[in-house]
């Protein structure tokens, strides 16, 4: 949160496991935000079925922080 108490979160989606970033999508960042909504649909490229089966989706909330420090909220 910055000095009036507001943050700019955002979303991480990873595929796992996998390192690559083909496995990994960010939405977009709400700015001055303690209550963000995310109307948006993010779409893997190149996974398939099969993979979508042997992969585990994991979801973090970042809230960034005035000076550029965040911490995260993983939900998956």
């Amino acid at each position: 949160m910055d000095f009036n108490g507001l943050a700019d979160p955002y979303v991480k989606l990873h595929l796992l496991p996998g390192a690559s970033k083909a496995n990994k999508l960010k939405t977009k960042t709400i700015r001055n935000s303690l209550n963000p909504v995310w109307n948006e649909t993010l779409i893997y490229v190149g996974i398939t079925e099969e993979d979508m089966h042997r992969k585990t989706l994991r979801c973090v909330h970042v809230w960034r922080r005035a000076r550029g420090s965040e911490w995260q909220q993983v939900v998956s």
